[in-house]
């Protein structure tokens, strides 16, 4: 996906875990993704140099979203800020878009810059998995992010109920270039819904989910299908 690429309808995002096989690309495709989210921090095998001759394996098949989730947002392994830096600079050049914690620290503006340099789309992105915060703190985040160096900004939250769905909706209402999502069974709505109200990209399972209230990838682009809002496939 390119800089400021815009697909037209709701976006989905085919979450790679474990490790990057051609099958699993291809039941991707066949289930409907419009781009993949490969999640390295849930890689057995997290050397770059391994992934690079995976990634050159199974080609560009679709545009790719590269992510190294730290701990703390929902990593599934503890790496370290600097090896993360590491494999972000190293699979960059592979990448379409990469998805960056706000709350990285001194490699935030690293990643940033290299993504910049190689004209990468970023995703800055915040994950609360106990609450919602309120409005003003969610201000608060997407403008941060937004001087941060964000094109997009993702806002993952945790809902209990329908006044954080509202305050989510509230968000996505306000600004431009968001990824919402309410993570938990009262929020898996919104990972349907958003996306008809703007959201840029929602993120479907392909083996097993990666968040709480993810979705399968099939049930998504058919749920899409069920209100009119399929994407028209290239």
């Amino acid at each position: 996906m390119k800089k400021g690429y815009r697909a037209p309808g709701p976006v989905v995002a085919g979450v790679i875990v474990g490790e990057l096989k051609g099958s699993t690309v291809k039941k991707a495709i066949r289930d409907g993704a419009d781009i993949l989210e490969v999640r390295v921090d849930t890689f057995k095998d997290r050397d770059p140099e391994a992934i690079k001759k995976d990634l050159k394996t199974i080609g560009s098949a679709l545009p790719l979203l590269l992510t190294v989730r730290s701990v703390k947002e929902g990593g599934a392994n503890p790496i370290t800020d600097k090896k993360r830096a590491e494999i972000f600079e190293a699979l960059m050049p592979f990448a379409d878009m990469v998805d960056i914690e706000l709350s990285s620290g001194g490699i935030l503006k690293t990643v940033v810059n290299s993504a910049s340099r190689h004209g990468k789309q970023v995703i800055i992105s915040y994950h609360n998995f106990k609450a919602t915060p309120g409005v003003k703190a969610l201000q608060d985040i997407v403008r941060k992010a937004r001087r941060s160096g964000a094109g997009i900004v993702k806002i993952a939250t945790f809902v209990k109920g329908p006044e954080d769905l509202r305050r989510l909706a509230k968000i996505l209402s306000e600004f431009n270039d968001l990824i919402v999502i309410g993570m938990g069974g009262p929020g898996a709505c919104s990972r349907v819904f958003f996306p008809m109200l703007g959201s840029l990209i929602t993120y479907g399972s392909i083996d097993r989910p990666t968040a709480p209230g993810q979705i399968a990838l099939k049930e998504i682009k058919k749920e899409f299908g069920r209100y009119g809002f399929q994407r028209p496939r290239s």
